[in-house]
This record gives C-alpha cells, sequence and structure tokens, in this order.
C-alpha cells in the first residue's frame, strides 16, 4: 500500500460528502448540514486512521490492515447515506 490510497479515499469520501449535502438541501430537512458536520470531523479522522495504517505496514501490506482500511474508510459514508435515508423514510 502506498500513501496515495490515503488521498484516493479522502477525495472518494470527499466526493460522497458533497452528492449526500448537495441532495440534502432545499427539502426543510438538517440533511445537508448533518453530512457537512460528519464530515468535518470524518474526513481527517479517516485520513490519520488511514495514514497510521499505511505507515504501520507500508512495506508488506497484510489482509487484515487492507479490511480495517476498507471499514474505516467505509464508516462516514455509510453514516452520512443513513441520514439521507432516514429523512427520506421517515419524512423528518
Amino acid at each position: 500500500m502506498s500513501y496515495w490510497v490515503i488521498g484516493g479515499v479522502f477525495v472518494v469520501q470527499a466526493a460522497i460528502s458533497f452528492v449526500t449535502m448537495r441532495a440534502g438541501t432545499g427539502n426543510g430537512s438538517f440533511v445537508g448540514l448533518g453530512a457537512m458536520l460528519f464530515a468535518l470531523y470524518g474526513l481527517p479522522a479517516t485520513a490519520l486512521l488511514n495514514f497510521l495504517l499505511v505507515r504501520r505496514q507500508r512495506q508488506q501490506p497484510r489482509r487484515a490492515n487492507v479490511v480495517w482500511m476498507a471499514v474505516g474508510s467505509s464508516l462516514l459514508p455509510i453514516v452520512q447515506l443513513a441520514l439521507l435515508i432516514a429523512v427520506a423514510v421517515f419524512r423528518l
């Protein structure tokens, strides 16, 4: 694994956050604000987690670290999309 993975994950998460913010605006709910607040703390936290994982196993990545990176990187988009779905389903 290289440090390019961290930048790629950051860009993908930022894009998903942007799409969630744009999808949640204009209907009177606070989905856009919630997505922005999750991204405000989630993007740097995920980048730090991924940096530490890549730094620990830079030469020989183990499967367990790849799984941890995938799980850690998918938490923010899952929470943001769950917020968007909850607002749509429960009409909040």
